[in-house]
């Protein structure tokens, strides 16, 4: 066990060329999308403010797995280095050395860290636990006091690279106790099981009324180099996991048909809450946008999958058709569900994305070759069903030590807020925050210092662990901001009088 106290670490940038971006030849799903909505028609703000941590130390990482018990963050698996290349060398392209082997606890209260090895003999874990342990882009959702996560790509215990096929449950208080130094082992606290179901990376998993769907992604097989794909899932996977504490298996698998428009992976896919046809409030899936489609483009119509894990998707062709524009690639990101107002809401912070807002003209672009960005939009899901995308500002300025702007927020994480209320989901509820909160945390996830990094001289990604705070400001809206004005100005005049010819200052 080691409790870390060392010179705050600064973003990690190693000179790993990008694959994410498809060729200049790319068709994505539709020809066009939708407008995105930059006059910032909703009721509240966002901004994001980096969080001084101290000198205690903290992984850069990206790609992991993240769970909270008692005040404390969880982190295992992912990496800790940069955008993987596409070398002829699958070696160079996921060095072993960028695998995290370590579990983390990080007490942001106490801006305390630890830390312990996955592949230490106190952790008493197989070589197959470990290798599947320390791969990258796994599915997991939390559960109460338990972790589940499934699959992952990265290198096995026979030293070939793999997506695993492992179902893992991990009991978050006694992980974190023992990597705060307790004694025992590690395995003592997670059980595992194997099956091809698993065998998934870059998808989504989510559980809904004691039922787990496991969501689109691919299986990666063998190392990878430049024009190697995956095998798209192109469906959902359901069952039901049975864990009591000893013993996990699974009961009742099933799977829907293969869906070449689910030929989906790293992408945000999120739990809803929306009103049933009975005015009652029922949970659900959907998962935005994605890649790659044959031709190396975007998806961008959402599928929405119900409690059942039956996927369903909007007509492409049709005019009124959501077709989303911007921050298309996994992100951080957090729900929000209004239920006054019957509307959800999706904020995605920065990541990769098809379109972009240019900070200093304020208009956007458009790359097809998906480009690092700071934005930050919120995918709004209304009452009847029709979807919007909403511009919200950008992670703060940061740059690297030539000067260069920092881009933030692909395969980050999201945690909410000690005391922020939610549902059963996770989704915050919306209607109760009625002040500036901080409603929650975005840790680490990949860096770049630009928009492409690929064959540009000096640009070069990295793994993050800069912690950014998400504040949460309400605004009036629209048919109240007359009467506020004039309140306001009423205010102003009423106190200059009372204050009898003092100065006053205006904010």
């Amino acid at each position: 066990m080691r409790r870390t106290v060392a010179p705050r670490c600064a973003l990690a940038l190693f000179a790993f060329i990008v694959l994410i971006a498809p060729t200049a030849n790319a068709e994505h799903q539709t020809a066009t999308v939708s407008t995105v909505d930059m006059a910032g028609n909703l009721p509240y703000r966002v901004q994001l403010r980096e969080v001084d941590f101290g000198p205690a130390d903290r992984p850069t990482l990206q790609s992991y797995v993240a769970g909270h018990y008692d005040g404390k963050w969880l982190l295992i698996a992912g990496r800790t280095n940069g955008l993987h290349g596409f070398e002829n060398n699958p070696g160079l392209n996921f060095p072993v050395s960028g695998q995290n082997r370590d579990v983390w606890v990080i007490d942001l209260a106490n801006r305390t860290s630890w830390h312990r090895s996955l592949q230490s003999a106190a952790a008493g874990l197989t070589d197959d636990q470990i290798a599947s342990l320390t791969s990258t882009n796994l599915q997991f959702y939390q559960q109460g006091e338990r972790l589940y996560t499934t699959g992952g790509y990265g290198v096995t215990a026979f030293g070939n690279f793999a997506t695993f096929d492992s179902l893992t449950a991990i009991d978050l208080p006694g992980m974190i106790a023992w990597t705060q130094g307790d004694t025992g082992t590690a395995s003592q606290h997670l059980r595992q099981v194997r099956n091809p179901l698993f065998q998934v990376t870059g998808g989504a998993m989510f559980e809904i009324d004691g039922r787990t769907h496991l969501i689109l992604g691919q299986d990666f097989r063998g190392g990878y180099t430049a024009g190697k794909t995956g095998i798209y899932t192109e469906q959902i996977r359901s069952f039901d996991i049975v864990d009591d504490g000893t013993t996990l298996s699974i009961a009742n698998p099933t799977t829907t048909p293969p869906d070449p428009n689910l030929r989906r992976r790293d992408l945000n896919v999120f739990p809803i809450l929306s009103r049933d046809s009975s005015g009652e409030v029922s949970q659900g899936i959907v998962a935005l946008s994605g890649v790659f489609t044959p031709s190396d483009g975007a998806w961008t119509v959402p599928v929405e999958i119900d409690a059942t894990g039956l996927p369903t998707m909007a007509d492409p062709s049709d005019p009124s058709t959501f077709k989303q524009p911007m921050n298309n690639y996994h992100s951080a990101k957090v729900g929000l569900y209004s239920a006054s107002s019957g509307a959800m809401h999706e904020i995605l912070f920065g990541g990769i994305s098809l379109q972009y807002v240019d900070e200093t003209t304020g208009e956007i672009g458009i790359d097809d070759n998906f480009p690092f960005v700071n934005d930050i939009t919120s995918v709004v899901i209304r009452d009847n069903g029709s979807y919007s995308q909403h511009h919200l500002g950008y992670f703060p300025e940061l740059t690297d030590l030539d000067g260069n702007r920092l881009r933030f927020g692909a395969n980050a994480e999201f945690f909410r807020a000690e005391g922020i209320e939610a549902y059963a989901n996770g989704v915050i509820n919306m209607d109760e925050l009625t002040d500036e909160t901080v409603i929650g945390y975005v840790y680490g996830g990949i860096a770049a210092n630009a928009p492409h990094v690929r064959g540009v001289p000096g640009a070069v990604s990295g793994a993050s662990n800069r912690i950014f705070e998400v504040v949460y400001i309400p605004v009036p809206e629209p048919g109240l901001a007359p009467w506020l004005i004039v309140v306001a100005l009423a205010t102003v005049v009423f106190g200059n009088r009372r204050r009898c010819g003092t100065n006053s200052t205006s904010r």
